[in-house]
């Protein structure tokens, strides 16, 4: 560091001039990468170059103050501290067992001419086994003014994929929506088809999925409607300000393969504020939109509340 101290740990990342590392005695650190005098790395990083288009693998060498040596083979370069931009960790390949995931948790109560209460529960896992991922949650939706329900719901979603190729993987999910206030009152999807891995690195991950499947409608009256159709499902999530803070965005939309012309979509985006190594506070909107159907449903969400990551 420019003050003369020395940090010893695991380099995790360097974006949006936060230098991200792993150490023994302090946990996850987040430091001013203008703070940092020069590094070293026993083992090769990814970094990229200045038009952000290449990403090649070098060893870091401590050098003068405000310098690092970049070591690619035979081949170095001394470098101005000033001109790294972003490099992270490798991701290891391995076939030990994985698992993230992370609870959110909003609730509101009102007092005053009526009496509201809303609250929002979701929980989102991901276990990783070789070139095995399972992605599986849910989700409870509940607002509620004096004695009249507007909206009760709840959803529950299982993906399992398989990494064939680098990046090529092969996707099969399925997901169940239940309401107990709207007249479409059940919604179920069960499709399969190839996904592709954009990225999946110490910043983040974003991934799509073209699925073909069964769409299946339930009505309160005990009517359902079965369609084949088609959809694409997305996963992003990227890490910014060393990691405190994640803008994330999951969904699919769909489109069925008949003449019945029925379009859904269900889509998140939001952000996560690291409080703690273990806590966020998080703030999100959702929008569901299925037409085509005997009953249209356009539902908007915006929660916000707090959660636990592991």
């Amino acid at each position: 560091m420019k003050n003369g101290d020395r940090i010893s740990g695991t380099v995790r990342s360097l974006s949006d001039g936060k230098l991200v590392m792993d150490t023994r005695y302090g946990g996850t650190l987040s430091l001013n990468w203008t703070a940092v005098s020069t590094l070293s790395s026993e083992k090769a990083i990814d970094v990229r170059n200045g038009n952000g288009k290449q990403v090649f693998k070098a060893q870091l060498e401590a050098a003068d103050p405000g310098y690092i040596v970049v070591r690619r083979g035979a081949d170095e370069q001394r470098v101005q501290v000033g001109k790294f931009e972003e490099f992270m960790k490798p991701k290891p390949k391995t076939d030990a067992l994985t698992w993230t995931g992370n609870i959110d948790a909003g609730i509101s109560l009102k007092k005053a001419s009526t009496h509201t209460q809303d609250s929002h529960f979701s929980y989102n896992n991901k276990i990783n086994i070789g070139k095995w991922r399972n992605d599986f949650g849910g989700t409870y939706t509940r607002e509620k003014e004096d004695d009249t329900m507007n909206t009760e719901n709840y959803s529950l979603r299982y993906a399992l994929d398989y990494k064939f190729r680098e990046q090529f993987f092969w996707q099969g999910r399925a997901s169940y929506k239940r309401d107990w206030v709207e007249d479409l009152s059940e919604q179920s999807l069960a499709g399969t088809g190839p996904g592709y891995q954009f990225w999946d690195n110490e910043l983040g991950s974003f991934s799509l999925a073209l699925l073909g499947g069964a769409f299946s409608y339930g009505y309160s009256d005990g009517s359902s409607d079965n369609h084949f159709g088609a959809s694409v499902r997305w996963d992003y999530q990227r890490y910014l300000k060393g990691r405190t803070v994640t803008l994330f965005s999951h969904g699919d939309v769909g489109h069925s393969l008949d003449e019945a012309g029925i379009f859904t979509m269900d889509a998140e985006v939001g952000l996560r504020y690291q409080l703690t190594s273990w806590s966020s506070l998080n703030v999100s909107y959702g929008h569901s939109l299925v037409s085509g159907t005997r009953d249209t449903l356009n539902e908007r969400n915006f929660t916000t509340g707090l959660g636990v990551k592991w």
